[in-house]
């Protein structure tokens, strides 16, 4: 027999419970309603009243997407497009914004992790007030860059290449990563270092077995950071790139709007595919926020 206490205890976790899965229903349910309608076929998808879960399954969306053969691109009746379909150019998208990501976010780790470890372990004017200044560039809206930056990109001769979108995409993520990484230096004690290089260690070596695998939490979270900023941002790619070839997914998929017609299955499956790898990277790097603090400190 339960107490009160008991039940009561009970009824307050299932309340909970049902709270935060209500939530998170909520806030998923736009990605579910995406996977939903990229599975139906396209008699289904306009069908009244609408379904959640498709009464028939198809991949035709996303066979569509991944051989380039569109086998439908109008909600009306079938007409073949006069020119290329955005289908054709989806998996080259995908790659171009894997390339950018990847490169802006490896330029703005490497480079704000050692101003991190420079502004924090060595004496110099102005070290104090560096960070507040970075801090301050990343609150500036990004829109104010766009104009300076193009100028400089027609000067450089990158106009229409992936280097101008990297470029543009480190002058948003550098300052907040630099911030970041300088916070988190700062709470790694430097006796640890100290220790290591009374023991005969290099500065170097100091640097990359003690203060790295120590660091490994707030890299980690300045990657995410810098990763989901890069892959989701319209404007850079909008303004710096013009030919069909070096588009990324987020102006790319812009492109399965044709006047008043759009494509919702193909549509919809290219939003889960841009969506996808972002939650499953997030998912995979995020129990090592935790598991790396101290890290350095044991194994150093």
């Amino acid at each position: 027999m339960l107490t009160r206490k008991q039940l009561w205890r009970a009824a307050r976790d299932a309340l909970l419970y049902v709270s935060l899965c209500t939530v998170t229903f909520i806030v998923c349910f736009p990605l579910i309603w995406a996977l939903s309608t990229s599975l139906k076929p396209k008699s289904e998808i306009f069908a009244t009243p609408p379904t959640l879960v498709p009464r028939t399954l198809t991949f035709e969306n996303y066979e569509a997407l991944l051989t380039g053969r569109q086998q439908y691109y109008h909600s009306g009746p079938q007409t073949a497009p006069s020119g290329p379909t955005p289908a054709q150019f989806f998996t080259r998208w995908f790659v171009n914004s894997v390339i950018v990501t990847a490169g802006s976010t490896l330029i703005s780790i490497v480079i704000s992790t050692l101003a991190a470890y420079s502004l924090t372990r060595f004496r110099y004017w102005g070290r104090s007030v560096v960070p507040y200044f970075s801090l301050l560039g990343y609150m500036v809206p990004s829109i104010i860059f766009v104009f300076p930056l193009f100028l400089m990109m027609v000067r450089l001769e990158l106009t229409d290449s992936l280097w101008s979108l990297i470029f543009g995409y480190v002058s948003i993520t550098l300052p907040f990563c630099m911030w970041l990484m300088w916070a988190f230096m700062r709470s790694i004690p430097i006796e640890i270092e100290e220790a290591a290089l009374i023991d005969g260690a290099s500065r170097y070596q100091v640097f990359r077995q003690v203060v790295l695998p120590t660091a490994l939490p707030g890299i980690i979270a300045a990657s995410i950071f810098a990763m989901i900023v890069s892959w989701n941002d319209y404007l850079f790619g909008r303004v710096f790139i013009n030919s069909l070839d070096n588009l990324t997914l987020t102006v790319g998929v812009m492109l399965f709007f044709e006047g008043t017609h759009v494509d919702w299955g193909l549509l919809m499956a290219a939003s889960v595919l841009m969506t996808v790898p972002m939650a499953i990277l997030f998912m995979a790097l995020q129990r090592h926020l935790v598991a790396g603090f101290g890290a350095g400190a044991v194994k150093g």
